[in-house]
């Protein structure tokens, strides 16, 4: 029996102990952001003041309207850590709240997990769970190849730092991959680290692997008006439509624009002819939109502008020369029309270059 009680306690102290094996974890200290190259949902995560297996934490995420906030002390072991409280569940039971945080120091990303935790500190569809990368990684947006691969070329380094190449460089493998031969992959790296010319390449190269595919010349708006239903933030088959956007708006419009709204969702059963996008601000009540509508005829966008000044808030609209106001199509206007309360200089309208 003595021999059982010892065994016991060995292993009891092995696990009180198993949190004090690291006297101290920089790695941890930083700024993670949620999912970081997505728009919504968005988050930061912010771990200070690591010392004797403890970090100061505080994560403060929102999905939409949905904000979680939650502070307190990381228990570190080298590559793991957790956070624990007692808090009643569902059904007034005592339990222990628990939330783990694993780093991943390869990707400095740091993969959160929990049990209760965003069902007491969130409201509705809010959470903490999901991937956190820390702030100073150089940008790595989804391409469909690795972009954390350490044998990049210049090119590729430059394709994975641009949201507008990467999802070019995603449409290409996704929907034309037998055209990425050597030849390919040669006349793309002449370009090396040129994005202007990377841009025109990829361009051109989805207009060849459509024309081949389909057997005719690209139009734009029978190429839009096939669009299915893809990934939750990085849609394909995009990329000639943003190209028509970069040649025929205002460039300060356009940049505004591509800052915080180029990654449109799909799909809208009220209108199947409008694209629309949600970006929530972390920790923010708001949600800003942007929306595009396409017909075989015509092209609608708007976007929201918010100027500093609270007085300098209105729709931006654009279209074709020839349309006015009172030619928006009708299921367009019922979402310009549910956000025109909340914007004092109701809508802009502005004119694409070109047909």
């Amino acid at each position: 029996m003595k021999k059982i009680v010892l065994i016991l306690g060995f292993f009891l102290c092995f696990n009180v102990n198993t949190w004090a094996q690291n006297v101290n974890n920089p790695k941890w200290d930083g700024i993670w952001e949620y999912q970081r190259y997505t728009i919504n949902p968005s988050g930061v995560l912010e771990i200070t003041a690591c010392n004797n297996n403890e970090c100061n934490f505080n994560i403060s995420t929102a999905n939409g309207a949905h904000v979680c906030n939650i502070e307190g002390i990381l228990k570190t072991n080298g590559n793991k850590a957790e956070y624990k409280e007692k808090s009643k569940n569902y059904e007034g039971k005592i339990e222990d709240l628990i939330i783990t945080f694993n780093l991943n120091t390869d990707k400095n990303i740091i993969k959160v997990d929990a049990n209760y935790a965003s069902r007491k500190y969130c409201g509705m569809q809010g959470h903490f769970i999901g991937e956190y990368e820390n702030k100073n990684n150089p940008l790595r947006y989804d391409t469909g190849f690795d972009c954390w691969a350490k044998n990049l070329t210049d090119t590729e380094k430059t394709i994975c730092a641009s949201q507008q190449l990467a999802r070019a460089s995603k449409e290409i493998i996704e929907n034309y991959p037998t055209m990425q031969d050597k030849d390919w992959y040669n006349k793309r790296d002449v370009c090396n680290n040129d994005e202007k010319c990377l841009w025109n390449f990829y361009i051109s190269s989805i207009k060849s692997g459509y024309e081949k595919k389909s057997g005719k010349p690209v139009n734009l708006y029978e190429y839009m008006g096939n669009l299915e239903e893809d990934a939750w933030y990085y849609p394909t088959d995009f990329s000639l439509l943003t190209d028509f956007f970069i040649k025929n708006m205002q460039e300060n419009d356009y940049n505004e624009w591509v800052l915080n709204f180029s990654q449109i969702s799909l799909g809208d059963n009220k209108c199947d002819k409008c694209y629309y996008h949600e970006y929530g601000l972390a920790g923010l009540y708001t949600i800003m939109e942007s929306a595009f509508y396409i017909s075989k005829d015509e092209i609608w966008l708007a976007f929201l502008h918010i100027d500093e000044n609270p007085k300098e808030r209105y729709i931006i609209v654009y279209t074709f020369p020839e349309k006015e106001e009172k030619d928006i199509p009708i299921v367009f206007g019922d979402w310009l029309n549910r956000l025109k309360p909340h914007f004092p200089n109701g809508i802009k309208l502005k004119y694409f270059a070109n047909r």
